[in-house]
């Protein structure tokens, strides 16, 4: 080996004479190692919490959580409109919980969309629901195992969110055959999907694990997006772990803002950020 070669790769020439495979072999082997060590300038978090409206005691607390958390609330629930206000007194992003068929046909929530609407009356309670929670950034679909895989009933949707401007959607992916996110794409809808549930089930060791995974998941992309709900196991862990994602480096952000840093130019253009002062 040249006594003149220095660094890292000084040993490739040597290998790259006498055995060509194990020369593309070493590369590989670095290449994944400079891979698997990526540093990301930031590393951002968005948690939303389903489900609220019903419980003041459980949206209260979920308000009071640290954090830029965001609130999905349901529409027509008895809550809903003073849980907003104070969600945005405390620096939380609301959104609307928007209620759609399932495949289980489970009891349906009130202001539910299903497949058997005309399309006028999908668009008049899609609007009855937007209108029912204040302060709305976004749409994230509550059930809609059913609904979400019927590229027609998206489209209605998303030509609603389109014609009303600046709301982007998140789809929960309540099943893998929901094709939500790639009608939003069609309509220049900003949007993300869910990454975790971080509740699956409420015992702890389920949410600890979950957790973990959504770390890793940030460390390995540079962004994830989970959904939890508000039970109370979930408001208790969060109340004792939320600040492990700022021991390691994570900024927890609103779905607003980590829309803006998911990668799409699109995206990134796409919404005006205000603040809540603003709204």
């Amino acid at each position: 080996m040249s006594a003149n070669k220095t660094g890292k790769f000084a040993h490739l020439s040597y290998y790259k004479a006498s055995c060509p495979a194990l020369t593309v072999l070493l590369l590989l082997s670095v290449l994944l190692s400079l891979s698997s060590s990526r540093v990301y300038a930031e590393k951002l978090a968005s948690i939303i919490i389903d489900d609220l409206g019903n419980s003041y005691e459980y949206g209260f607390d979920v308000i009071n959580l640290p954090g830029a958390l965001t609130l999905a609330i349901l529409p027509r629930t008895n809550y809903a409109k003073e849980l907003a206000r104070l969600a945005i007194k405390s620096n939380k992003e609301v959104m609307l919980h928007l209620p759609l068929q399932s495949v289980e046909n489970q009891m349906p929530s009130p202001g539910t969309l299903d497949l058997h609407m005309t399309r006028k009356k999908f668009i008049q309670q899609l609007r009855l629901n937007l209108n029912a929670v204040p302060y709305v950034r976004g749409v994230n679909n509550h059930m809609g195992s059913l609904l979400t895989r019927h590229p027609g009933h998206m489209r209605w949707l998303m030509d609603e969110l389109a014609r009303r401007g600046n709301l982007y959607f998140v789809d929960s992916k309540t099943t893998s055959q929901s094709i939500a996110d790639k009608i939003a794409v069609e309509h220049h809808i900003p949007n993300l999907s869910r990454d975790f549930f971080l509740d699956p089930q409420f015992d702890e060791k389920t949410i600890r694990k979950q957790f973990d995974l959504f770390i890793q998941k940030i460390n390995h992309r540079g962004y994830a997006l989970a959904i939890a709900h508000p039970h109370p196991n979930t408001i208790k862990f969060l109340q004792s772990h939320l600040n492990e994602l700022a021991e390691q480096g994570i900024t927890l952000i609103t779905v607003s803002r980590l829309i803006q840093h998911s990668g799409s130019p699109y995206n990134q253009q796409a919404l005006n950020v205000h603040k809540p002062g603003n709204l």
